[in-house]
This record gives structure tokens, C-alpha cells and sequence, in this order.
């Protein structure tokens, strides 16, 4: 099974046109339907016919595909796969991590460089021992977020299936190796990019800290929804321009 014969399958399934299955070049994951709606409205984008979670749209005059995937690695690999045989080259995601350092609160902003893997899937892609985000798309990001005044952080992030066997002692052995957050999705993305010869980067918004004495979560803080805004709106503008 390829993603190839699972999008023949669909295409025969559902009676779709070949424009219905072809992507841009450019593409965005996010993780929530809250996200998913904020960004399509952002992008002007219009919902697929066959699906309520895929939309095109447009920053500036690039078009922009637009997928919400389930957390996890296998699931964003899955939605990965498919915007690669669909025509999408350049893939960012988009969403929340824990904070794994005391001076990055919630709200804080993640521009990661690298993902330590503590997951299963991306070992099926023959993934390095650090996969790595795209140089260029990392840049454009980064210069996106300076233009809108945005404070972030760069650094590792720990991508892991089991966010309830996350221990303090490896959580302050990744933070002494440049480790700055905690997320479920980077490293597959990242290696599945990789071994599909796409470009992939990510932008996250602290939404929990777990660099204290105990877990604080903020995902209903309008502290960390105001960031992830102001995050979106900087991303938009990086979708919008010419990159390398």
C-alpha cells in the first residue's frame, strides 16, 4: 500500500477530479479545529467538497493548502504522505508544546531547529538522530516573526507518543542538550519530509510548562490564545512571500 494507491482508491470512491486531489506547492498542518477555522478564514481558504478539513487558500498571491491532522506522529505522517504525492513540496506545522524551561511561560513562541525523536514512526523512515526542519523555511519563518515583533526561542523540541511518561530527569536531560520544548509531532514530520525530498519547518505556542516544580497547564489562557494569533498572522505573512 503507497499513498499513491490510497488516493486512486479515494478518487474512485468518492467520483473526484483530478484538480480535486492536485495541492500547491505550499502547504500547512495545523492540530485543531479552532486553528484549522482561524487559519481558513486567515487564507480565505475554501473547504474540499469531500472533506470538511482540508481547504485552499491564499496569502498574498501564493496558494496555500490547508490540513487539520489528529495529534501524533503517525497520524500528521499519514496527512504528510498524501500532500507529497499531491503536489506539496513546502509543509509547515502549526501548533501547541510544553514548555520545558522556566523562562519560556505560556504564550512563549517555539521556532524549533531540531527534534530529539522519542517516537515510533519516523524510525520507519530511516530518520538521522536529530531530524532537522529545512534551513530556508526555518529563516523565513524567523524573519516573518521579527517583522511582527515577535520574541521566540529557538532550539530542540522532544517529540514523544507517550506525553504520560514524560519523567523530570530526561525532561532536564534534553533541557542541558538544547532540548526547549516538549510536542507529539516534529520528528515524524520531519523525517517523512526528508525522505519524500519535501521542505518542512514548524511554529509553536507554549500552552503548558513543565520546567516548574509541577505540570501548569494553559490552554484556555488568553495569554497563550493571543500569542497564537499574533503567531498565526506572522506565519501568513511568511506563507505570503517568495522563499529560496
Amino acid at each position: 500500500m503507497t499513498p499513491d494507491s490510497f488516493l486512486r482508491y479515494l478518487r474512485n470512491q468518492l467520483k473526484l477530479s483530478p484538480s480535486e486531489i492536485r495541492l500547491p506547492r505550499r502547504g500547512v498542518i495545523v492540530f485543531g479545529s479552532g486553528d484549522f477555522e482561524l487559519f481558513r478564514r486567515a487564507l480565505r481558504g475554501k473547504r474540499a467538497r469531500w472533506s470538511q478539513w482540508q481547504c485552499i487558500g491564499h496569502a498574498g498571491r501564493n496558494r496555500i493548502a490547508l490540513e487539520r491532522s489528529q495529534i501524533g506522529g503517525p497520524a500528521v505522517a499519514t496527512v504528510v504522505e498524501e500532500m507529497a504525492v499531491r503536489g506539496v513540496r513546502d509543509c509547515i506545522t502549526f501548533g501547541a508544546c510544553g514548555s520545558l524551561r522556566a523562562d519560556l511561560p505560556i504564550g512563549s513562541i517555539v521556532l524549533p531547529t531540531f527534534a530529539f525523536p522519542d517516537e515510533g514512526t519516523s524510525r520507519h523512515y530511516g530518520a538521522p538522530r536529530r531530524p532537522r526542519p529545512h534551513r530556508a523555511l526555518v529563516d523565513a519563518i524567523r524573519a516573518a516573526c521579527e517583522r511582527h515583533g515577535l520574541r521566540f526561542s529557538k532550539g530542540g523540541v522532544w517529540t514523544t507518543d507517550a506525553p504520560y511518561r514524560e519523567s523530570k530527569r530526561k525532561a532536564r536531560q534534553l533541557a542541558d542538550r538544547g532540548v526547549i520544548a516538549v510536542e507529539m509531532e516534529a520528528s515524524a514530520v520531519y523525517a517523512v519530509a526528508l525522505y519524500r525530498g519535501m521542505r518542512s519547518a514548524s511554529l509553536m505556542v507554549v500552552s503548558d510548562e513543565l520546567g516548574g516544580s509541577e505540570w501548569n497547564p494553559g490552554f484556555r489562557s488568553p495569554v497563550f490564545v493571543r500569542a497564537k494569533r499574533r503567531a498565526m498572522r506572522a506565519l501568513s505573512d511568511a506563507l505570503s512571500r517568495p522563499w529560496p
